[in-house]
C-alpha cells in the first residue's frame, strides 16, 4: 500500500535567549488536526520526545558482522607469506623489508592527501542517512490530538517495539487552540538534535500545524513530499499491540529506581550464551523479584512492587535490552505499571512522568518475533457477533466523544456491556480505536486516511479470524464437525477452567485446557498438541484451544437460554 505524505513547511525548532519555538509539521493529506501551546515542563516533553524518536531508529535484531576488510587484510597476508617463502637469499629478503616500509610510508601519505575526500563522504552518507533514508523508509510518527492530551505513536526501525507518548494538557501552561483528529509529523534525526537543545530557562512554544515553518532552514527546502510502500505489517502490528492490550494482563507497579537498576544491570553486562532472559519471579503478598539468565543474577525490587496475584507467577520474557531506551526517561518518571502477558509473550511498561505524561513502551516477545511477524494475539479475545450499524453506532459516538469508557459508550449506545465492548475490539482491531492502558478509556484514532464507512464496517463485523487465520478457520471446522469435546468445566471468580479433547478431521486426539475469564478471553492454556509443544502461545493459540472455546460460548449460550425459558 502506497502512503502519500505531504508537509507544506517542515518541523524545526528556533530558539533565542529566552524563547523556543518546536513547531511540527503535519501531513496534509490526512485529516486537519493542529495544536498550539506553552509548554510549563519543557524538560520532560523535550526527554520524552527523545526516548521516542530513539525507538523510531533502534534496529536490536542481530546483524552479522561485515568481515569483507577483515578477508581483505587476510588475503594480502597469504599473498605476503608465499611470496616470503620464494625469497630464500637473506639479502633478498631485506631489500623486500625496505620495499615494504617504503609502501608503508607512502600508504601515510596516501590516507593523508584522501583525507579531506574521506570527510566529504561521511558528510555525504550523514546527508544520505538524514534525507533520503528518512524520505523514503522511516515512517513517520503518527500523532492525534484529543481534548484532554496529544499522544505520539510510533514503532522501531525492527517492528518489534512500539512506543507511545501521551502529553496531558497538564503539561502546558497555556493552550491557545487545537482541532482534535489523527495526523502524520515531520519527525527527522535533525529535529531530534535540535530538540536536545530545549531548556528550561526558556519559554517553549509547541505549535502543530500544516504549515510547519514555511522558511527554509539550511539546505532543506520547506516542501516536502514522500511516498512509501507501507507495509501490512506496520499496520499489523499497530493492530497486534491492541488485542495484546486487550488481553488479561499481569499488572506490576514499579518504581523508577527499580527499572534503573535493571538497565544499569544490563549496561554492565552482556550475556554471551543462552538463555537471555529476564525471568519475574511472583509470589503473592512478597516483593517481586527480578532474574537475569544466564547469570542467576537476582534483583529484589523495592517495596513498592508488591505482587497481590492469587498465585505464584514465573513469567520469562526475553529481547531485554530494548528497556534501554527508556534510559532517559528514568529521572523524569515516578511510577512505572508493568504488564506482563504471559511466557515468551509481550510485555508492556507504563512510565508515569509525573503525572504530566505518560510513555507506553511495547515489547514483543522476543526482538526477532516481532509485533508483525506470526503472532496472532486477536485470536486471544473474544469477540460477539455484531451487525454494521451497531459498529458505525459506537463508532460514530466515540468519535465525537473522543474518549470514553466501555461502560459510558454502553449507556450512550444502549447496546449493553458486552455488545459494546465487542464492538470496541473489532474498532481496535481494524485501526479505528485504541485502548489507553493508564487510563482505561478507549480513544478515537483513526489509523488510516479513508473514513470508516458502511462497506468497511460489513467487513470488519464477519469473523476476521476466519478470513486469515488457518488455526482459526480450523477450529470452526472442528467445531461444526463435532469433534471437540468438554470434559469438565469449573468456574471460579474470575470466570471458568475448561478442559476438554478435540482432534483434527485427520489428525491424533488431544487434551486441550483453558481459562477464561467472564469476557470469555483466553488468560491461560495448554493442549498436548506439537504445535503448543514447540511454540506454548507464542504465535497465538492453536486450533484446539480455539475450539474448545467454541464449544464453551456454545455451552454458555445453551445455559442462556434455559434460564431465559424458565
Amino acid at each position: 500500500m502506497i502512503v502519500e505524505f505531504k508537509y507544506k513547511g517542515q518541523s524545526a525548532i528556533v530558539s533565542g535567549l529566552s524563547r523556543s519555538k518546536v513547531a511540527f509539521a503535519t501531513n496534509e493529506v490526512r485529516e486537519t488536526a493542529f495544536f498550539k501551546g506553552a509548554l510549563g515542563r519543557p524538560l520532560v516533553f523535550r526527554e520524552a520526545m527523545g526516548a521516542l524518536h530513539d525507538v523510531v531508529i533502534s534496529d536490536f535484531k542481530y546483524h552479522p558482522r561485515d568481515r569483507f576488510e577483515f578477508q581483505e587484510w587476510l588475503r594480502r597476508e597469504d599473498e605476503k607469506f608465499v611470496q616470503g617463502l620464494a625469497v630464500q637469499k637473506e639479502k633478498s629478503r631485506k631489500r623486500l623489508e625496505e620495499l615494504e616500509a617504503q609502501k608503508a610510508a607512502l600508504d601515510d601519505m596516501r590516507r593523508a592527501r584522501l583525507a579531506p575526500f574521506y570527510k566529504a563522504r561521511k558528510a555525504y552518507f550523514e546527508y544520505v542517512f538524514t534525507n533520503e533514508y528518512e524520505l523514503n523508509y522511516l515512517l513517520d510518527p503518527v500523532i492525534t490530538v484529543h481534548p484532554d492530551e496529544l499522544f505520539f505513536e510510533a514503532f522501531s526501525k525492527d517492528e518489534s517495539t512500539y512506543a507511545r507518548l501521551g502529553a496531558r494538557y497538564d503539561i502546558f501552561e497555556r493552550i491557545d487552540s487545537f482541532q482534535c483528529g489523527t495526523t502524520n509529523i515531520d519527525f527527522s534525526a535533525r529535529l531530534a538534535k535540535e530538540m536536545d537543545r530545549i531548556r528550561s530557562y526558556r519559554r517553549t512554544e509547541l505549535d502543530i500545524a500544516p504549515g510547519g515553518l514555511e522558511v527554509k532552514v539550511g539546505d532543506l527546502a520547506a516542501h516536502k513530499e514522500k511516498k512509501i510502500d507501507l507495509p501490512d505489517s506496520w499496520v499489523n502490528g499497530f493492530l497486534q499491540v491492541q488485542s495484546t492490550m486487550a488481553m488479561g494482563l499481569t499488572k506490576l507497579r514499579v518504581a523508577a529506581i527499580d527499572m534503573f537498576n535493571i538497565v544499569r544491570f544490563l549496561k554492565l553486562h552482556k550475556a554471551k550464551k543462552s538463555p537471555r532472559a529476564l525471568r519475574y519471579e511472583l509470589v503473592p503478598g512478597k516483593r517481586v523479584k527480578v532474574v537475569f539468565e544466564p547469570w542467576e543474577h537476582v534483583l529484589e525490587l523495592s517495596r513498592t512492587a508488591i505482587y497481590d496475584g492469587p498465585k505464584p507467577l514465573s513469567i520469562r520474557t526475553w529481547g531485554r535490552d530494548r528497556l534501554k531506551v527508556l534510559s532517559r526517561l528514568l529521572p523524569v518518571a515516578t511510577t512505572i505499571d508493568v504488564y506482563l502477558a504471559g511466557f515468551g509473550l509481550p510485555s508492556i511498561y507504563v512510565l508515569d512522568l509525573g503525572g504530566l505524561s505518560t510513555f507506553t513502551l511495547g515489547l514483543s516477545g522476543w526482538t526477532e518475533n516481532d509485533w508483525t511477524g506470526g503472532a496472532k494475539f486477536d485470536l486471544l479475545t473474544r469477540r460477539l457477533s455484531a451487525t454494521p450499524e451497531e459498529l458505525m453506532l459506537v463508532y460514530e459516538t466515540l468519535r465525537e466523544t473522543r474518549r470514553a469508557k466501555d461502560t459510558d459508550l454502553a449507556m450512550r449506545t444502549k447496546l449493553g456491556v458486552e455488545k459494546t465492548r465487542s464492538v470496541l475490539s473489532h474498532l481496535c482491531q481494524i485501526g479505528r480505536a485504541m485502548l489507553d492502558l493508564s487510563t482505561g478509556t478507549y480513544r478515537h484514532r483513526d489509523l488510516f486516511l479513508a473514513p470508516l464507512t458502511l462497506k468497511d464496517a460489513l467487513r470488519a463485523t464477519q469473523p476476521a479470524q476466519t478470513e486469515t487465520s488457518n488455526e482459526a478457520k480450523s477450529a470452526r471446522a472442528i467445531f461444526e464437525a463435532d469433534l471437540v469435546k468438554i470434559i469438565a468445566r469449573r468456574p471460579f471468580s474470575g470466570g471458568f477452567k475448561v478442559s476438554g479433547s478435540a482432534r483434527t478431521a485427520t489428525g491424533p486426539r488431544v487434551r486441550p485446557q483453558i481459562t477464561v475469564n467472564h469476557a470469555i478471553e483466553i488468560v491461560e492454556g495448554t493442549c498436548t498438541c506439537s504445535f503448543f509443544a514447540s511454540h506454548a502461545m507464542t504465535k497465538g493459540p492453536c486450533e484446539h484451544l480455539l475450539a474448545l472455546r467454541l464449544a464453551h460460548m456454545a455451552r454458555l449460550d445453551e445455559e442462556d437460554k434455559a434460564k431465559g425459558g424458565s
